[in-house]
C-alpha cells in the first residue's frame, strides 16, 4: 500500500511540503496523488515553511490537469490558481 503524504481534516486535504518539491512546470505547480483525496475533500492546503497555499477542490479540478507519474494518478495544479498567504 501506498504511503499516504497528506491528511483529510475537517474536507480539507492538508499536506506539508517542501518548496523545493514544486513542479517547474506550468511556471510552477503542486501536485496532488488523486488516489488520497476522497469526495469529502472541499479544499487542498500545502504549507511550506515559507507560508501556506490554498485551492478549493473544485477550482483544482477546473485549472488542473491529470497525468501519470510513476504508476500513480496524479492532477497538476499550477500555482498561479492558488491562494498564497505568507507566515
Amino acid at each position: 500500500m501506498d504511503k499516504i503524504h497528506g491528511v483529510i481534516i475537517n474536507n480539507q486535504y492538508i499536506k506539508y511540503e517542501d518548496e523545493k518539491q514544486k513542479l517547474r512546470m506550468s511556471g510552477g505547480s503542486w501536485t496532488v496523488k488523486l488516489c488520497e483525496l476522497n469526495s469529502t475533500v472541499d479544499e487542498i492546503i500545502y504549507k511550506t515553511a515559507k507560508g501556506i497555499y490554498k485551492i478549493s477542490f473544485e477550482k483544482a479540478l477546473k485549472y488542473g490537469f491529470r497525468k501519470t507519474f510513476n504508476d500513480e494518478e496524479k492532477l497538476i495544479i499550477p500555482i498561479k490558481h492558488w491562494e498564497f498567504t505568507l507566515k
